[in-house]
C-alpha cells in the first residue's frame, strides 16, 4: 500500500531504519529486513548475493558446497554473472586481491563470464522463504576444471570427480563441457573421466572436440610429463594420478 512519502522522506526513513538496525543496506536503493533480535538480514546470504547483481547464479565453492560435493565451508559467497560489476569503493571489502562486496559481514564475489557460458542455472530453495538461481552440480564442477585462480589447482576438481562420480550426471557433465566451449576444460575433463573408467561412448563428444597443441593438466605446475596423444594434455601431476 502506498505510504504517500516523498522521495526525500523515503530516503530519510530508510536511513533511520538502517541506522536503528531494522534494515541492512545491500546497495543503493536495495535493503534487507533484519531479524529484530540478531539485527542481521533475515534473507539467506545466497539471496542477498543474487539480489546484488541480476542475472547471476551461485557458483564455484558456494554451489559445490550446497550440492554436497565439498565439505569446505566457503568464507565468501561466489556468484557468476554475464554482467561485469565492481563494488563501489565505499562498499568494497579490502581483503584479498579481488574486489568483493561486503554486506552485514558477509563477502560476495562476482565472476564475470561470457553470456553464452551462463547456462546450467537452476532455481534452488535454500530455506523456507528464499529461492535462488544456482549452477547445477555439473556446471559448477566445470569451473573447478577452469578457474584455478579460485580453486588453486586441478586437484580440487579431480578429488570431487573421483569421490562423487556416482552423484554426478556424467552425460550432462559432458554436454555442459562441450557447450562451455573451452578446449582446455574439455581436455582435462576427458582425461579425468577416462582415468576413472568412464566408457568410450560417453567420452565420444569430448574426443571429437577440436583442439590444437598440448596443454598442461595443471598450469600451476611445471609443464613436464608424459604427453597424452588422446587428450592432448601434458600429464604434469606429481601425486601418482
Amino acid at each position: 500500500m502506498p505510504l504517500g512519502l516523498s522521495p526525500r522522506h523515503t530516503i530519510t526513513l530508510l536511513h533511520r531504519l538502517a541506522a536503528g538496525g531494522w534494515l541492512t543496506r545491500i546497495k543503493k536503493g536495495l535493503y534487507a529486513i533484519n531479524d529484530p533480535v540478531t539485527r542481521l538480514p533475515k534473507a539467506h546470504p545466497f539471496a542477498i548475493g543474487a539480489a546484488i547483481v541480476s542475472p547471476s547464479a551461485i557458483s564455484h565453492w558456494s554451489a559445490l558446497q550446497h550440492w554436497g560435493l565439498t565439505e569446505q565451508l566457503p568464507t565468501t559467497v561466489t556468484l557468476s554473472s554475464p554482467i561485469r560489476t565492481f563494488p563501489p569503493a565505499d562498499e568494497a571489502d579490502g581483503h584479498g586481491s579481488r574486489p568483493v562486496w561486503s554486506v552485514a559481514g558477509m563477502r560476495y564475489e562476482f565472476v564475470a563470464i561470457a553470456r553464452p557460458r551462463f547456462f546450467g542455472v537452476t532455481q534452488v530453495w535454500v530455506n523456507e522463504r528464499n529461492q535462488v538461481p544456482m549452477f547445477d552440480r555439473e556446471r559448477a564442477l566445470l569451473d573447478a576444471f577452469h578457474h584455478f585462480h579460485i580453486f588453486g589447482s586441478l586437484s580440487v576438481a579431480l578429488e570431487i570427480l573421483e569421490t562423487h562420480l556416482k552423484d554426478i550426471d556424467v552425460h550432462r557433465l559432458v554436454e555442459h563441457a562441450v557447450r562451455l566451449d573451452i578446449a582446455v576444460v574439455v581436455k582435462r575433463l576427458g582425461w579425468a573421466l577416462e582415468e576413472l573408467g568412464v566408457t568410450a561412448d560417453v567420452l565420444a563428444p569430448l574426443r571429437s572436440y577440436p583442439s590444437k597443441g598440448d596443454s598442461p593438466l595443471d598450469p600451476g605446475r611445471p609443464a613436464r610429463g608424459r604427453h597424452n596423444p588422446t587428450w592432448r594434455v601434458i600429464e604434469n601431476l606429481h601425486d601418482g594420478r
